[in-house]
């Protein structure tokens, strides 16, 4: 859960709180509501301070793994469990290794952006690398796990904090100067000697898909892509974002066309810039799309489309939709595969 999220829960405890307290009721109830409140508040705290740790390169698997069984408890109610293993995600933090490093370099526009670097702990370089490209306006430390999960494969890995992000300068452009930043990153890495040959992968998520795609069209040092839940046209992501009743796409809309610059009939160069489907015939780097049926934010046709047009122009591409995900595949089997699919497809390709 976001921390955007948690503190929309904080705020209704706090009303549901208020109104406890005018009506005088059961004080059973009055309690739970005061535990409730105060779960509430600890989780925030927890959740910005492993994100936090995240950020600075520690592995933060253990502590995330805890958090998470806290929500659940949340979720359901047992507050008191929920608090017991907030408890424990502290506990974690307490014992946790540095697991990367953070590092700087010059991205378009004479940004300064950052990221995070996973070295392999065996051997000294070069490495087959991938990049770790995380999902709407996050940072770099969301990504960790999946980034511990490819090192331990032998893989360098680099988590990008695009301009707008962690560490980075700028502002978010939507997959527009986030391509710049990641194209930016191969280079430092190719600079500092990091990269074996041009082996290099990249993994995106969401917005992270979009970006991933478009720079793999616009280089072709990058041999394999893992695109999940991306939009690829983004017409079409506005378009759909219009028609939606879903206040989470609504929110999408809002972010979205500020940055683009206004909608497409008013800056339709800006949208088409940020819609890789407009640039498959460019395309070298095999690529693997990962879709849910029932995606509201990123509709399940923006993969249907971009697959159809690569295979139309003789690209190596394949698709995978999963009939009963939405925005990402959240289901545990459905979670497992994915990794499994992934990793397969930096094994033939990268």
């Amino acid at each position: 859960m976001t921390s955007r999220h948690m503190s929309k829960i904080a705020a209704a405890v706090v009303v549901i709180l208020a109104a406890g307290l005018l009506l005088g009721g059961c004080s059973c109830v009055l309690t739970r509501i005061i535990d409730q409140a105060s779960v509430t508040v600890r989780g925030l705290a927890c959740a910005n301070e492993m994100n936090e740790k995240a950020g600075e390169g520690y592995d933060v698997r253990e502590a995330r793994a805890k958090w998470l069984q806290a929500l659940d408890a949340y979720n359901q109610g047992d507050y008191n469990r929920a608090d017991q293993l907030i408890d424990e995600t502290y506990a974690a933090m307490a014992d946790m290794e540095k697991v990367a490093e953070r590092v700087y370099y010059e991205s378009s526009g004479g940004l300064t952006v950052s990221g995070l670097l996973f070295r392999p702990p065996e051997g000294s370089g070069p490495w087959p690398v991938i990049i770790v490209n995380h999902a709407g306006f996050g940072t770099a430390g969301d990504f960790s796990d999946v980034a511990l999960l490819i090192r331990d494969r032998g893989y360098l890995v680099f988590n990008p904090d695009y301009r707008g992000s962690g560490m980075s300068e700028g502002s978010h452009e939507g997959a527009k100067g986030e391509v710049d930043d990641v194209i930016a990153a191969i280079d430092y890495l190719e600079a500092e000697g990091l990269i074996a040959g041009e082996r290099i992968g990249m993994y995106g998520q969401s917005h992270g898909a979009a970006v991933a795609v478009l720079a793999a069209e616009r280089d072709a040092r990058i041999k394999a892509v893992v695109a999940e839940a991306g939009f690829y046209d983004a017409v079409g992501l506005y378009n759909n974002a219009v028609s939606s009743s879903d206040p989470t796409v609504k929110l999408l809309l809002d972010e979205f066309v500020p940055m683009a610059g206004g909608t497409p009939e008013q800056v339709p160069e800006e949208y088409a810039v940020r819609s890789a489907i407009n640039y498959t015939a460019s395309m070298q780097a095999a690529t693997l799309l990962i879709h849910g049926e029932l995606d509201p934010l990123c509709p399940v046709d923006q993969a249907r489309r971009l697959y159809d047009a690569l295979k139309a122009d003789g690209k190596t591409v394949e698709i995978k939709i999963y009939p009963n995900e939405a925005h990402c595949v959240n289901d545990p089997a459905g979670r497992l595969e994915v990794w499994d699919l992934m990793f397969a497809w930096f094994e033939e390709y990268v």
